[in-house]
């Protein structure tokens, strides 16, 4: 790192973050994940890459090392809507993998406790805590452009700033790692592109795309979701007798029946069955009973689909519901997934669903984003660049990840090596998105070894959590 960008953080520092202190959380009690964490929320520039001097809040939490301290690490989530808590329910895992790191959650800028892009009716305290509802859509959208300068800093760069200034100033002593999940990555590498920062080694956890990759930007999520599922799909029929109608010809009648059949649709618990079964290719135990699903409901048997969606919202009830903050921003969401990440701004929402009509799997995501009606900001010269070096990093995909396709990672991580040849990629077989939740065994055995420094090959690797059966 310069000397010049030494000082300018010391001075931000000074300037915005003098008051940073850990203390006791004050939800300590809330949840037994979060019982030895220490909390703070500090003062950085709403905007780095201006002379504006207004300021914005940044909350983290950090868990002190279960062993004898050497060093800290950075877990970074995904979004760009998503808080901290989506971490929470990992991190005694993370502490049995690296006992001798401090682990720091940072809630990015505009999500959880930190400044939101809508402070009103954003906020925790707001009468329906973070997520909007109602009205709060109106007034949220009316504030966005009435402070487009405002919700224009709550961009890329401007975050991973807030990364480099939270390392450089919380982390004490010892190495410096960071771990980022799906965006998390792409926030990763932009703050690799700053060099500012000092690392030891990057963990990516699903990889996002290039961002000028046209073949996987997020206006084409339902092809990626479609292309993964019809895998999935594909593995099972090789296991069907001779002669027995493919699944994908059976999953296709269905979803037509439940278009044009009204007694059909009457049974049908959502109204978008494509959608529904591309949210089942998330999680590995209700994506293995998709044949189980597409075979019942050929018979008039919605029993397995039932119990599936059940399954689904268990998981999600269960795994991070339960925070304040688990609830994503979806103005930041937008924000950024519009200006940055979707490479078809013009796209109609009558398109996509024209696009959508012969698909099996399907994602919201290139509906969300057609027709954006919130601010942009425009591209800087980070965007779909690559860091000039980087420190050893571990990329972690999986092979049936249906948000982040291989082939996208695959491409990424090759352009990454053209300047740095210090990179691991090591696929997880079957495994979808975010290999740190679903192949845990992997991601322990695998980023421990790493962070000792051991060395690792390229290639793929099976876990039982995650294979197809």
């Amino acid at each position: 790192m310069s000397k010049i960008k030494i000082l300018i953080l010391v001075n931000l520092f000074i300037t915005f973050g003098i008051q940073a202190q850990f203390t006791k959380c004050t939800d300590l009690d809330n949840s037994d994940d979060l019982k030895s964490s220490f909390c703070t929320t500090i003062k950085v520039p709403l905007n780095y890459q201006s002379d504006n001097k207004d300021s914005i809040s940044l909350f983290v939490r950090k868990f002190p090392s279960v062993k004898k301290k050497k060093g800290s690490i950075w877990l970074i989530p995904g979004g760009p809507g998503e808080s901290g808590a989506s971490l929470y329910p990992l991190v005694t895992e993370f502490s049995k993998i690296f006992p001798h790191l401090d682990i720091f959650i940072p809630d990015h800028r505009g999500t959880g406790f930190s400044s939101k892009i809508c402070p009103k009716e954003e906020g925790v305290d707001s009468p329906n805590g973070i997520a909007l509802v109602n009205q709060e859509w109106g007034t949220c959208f009316d504030h966005m452009y009435k402070n487009q300068s405002y919700v224009q800093a709550f961009n890329i760069t401007n975050a991973a700033n807030d990364l480099s200034f939270l390392i450089n100033n919380l982390s004490g002593e010892g190495k410096q790692y960071i771990y980022g999940v799906s965006y998390g990555t792409q926030l990763v590498l932009r703050l690799l592109q700053l060099n500012s920062v000092n690392l030891d080694g990057v963990i990516l956890d699903s990889l996002v795309p290039l961002q000028d990759d046209d073949d996987y930007d997020l206006s084409r999520r339902s092809f990626v979701v479609n292309d993964i599922g019809r895998s999935v799909l594909d593995f099972y029929d090789k296991q069907q007798p001779a002669g027995t109608p493919s699944l994908a010809s059976q999953l296709q009648e269905i979803i037509q029946r439940s278009r044009t059949d009204a007694e059909f649709k009457e049974k049908i618990p959502v109204p978008d069955l494509a959608g529904l079964f591309g949210t089942m290719l998330d999680i590995p135990e209700v994506r293995n009973k998709i044949p189980e699903i597409i075979r019942a409901l050929s018979a008039d048997d919605l029993t397995p689909l039932n119990n599936a969606i059940s399954s689904i919202t268990e998981f999600y009830n269960s795994y991070g519901a339960k925070y304040k903050t688990s609830v994503n921003s979806i103005p930041l969401v937008q924000v950024i997934s519009s200006s940055e990440n979707n490479l078809r701004p013009e796209l109609k929402k009558s398109e996509v669903a024209t696009a959508s009509k012969e698909l099996l799997f399907t994602s919201p995501l290139p509906g969300l984003l057609a027709e954006n009606s919130m601010p942009t900001y425009k591209k800087d010269a980070y965007f779909a660049a690559t860091p000039d070096k980087m420190p050893p990093t571990l990329i972690l995909h999986g092979t049936l990840d249906p948000k982040t396709h291989l082939s996208g990672a695959t491409r990424h991580f090759e352009e990454l090596t053209k300047n740095n040849n210090a990179i691991t990629y090591i696929r997880i077989q079957d495994a979808p998105h975010f290999i740190a939740l679903f192949a845990p065994d992997s991601f322990a055995s695998i980023a421990s070894k790493f962070i000792k420094g051991k060395k690792l090959e390229n290639k793929v690797v099976r876990d039982s959590n995650t294979l197809l059966k």
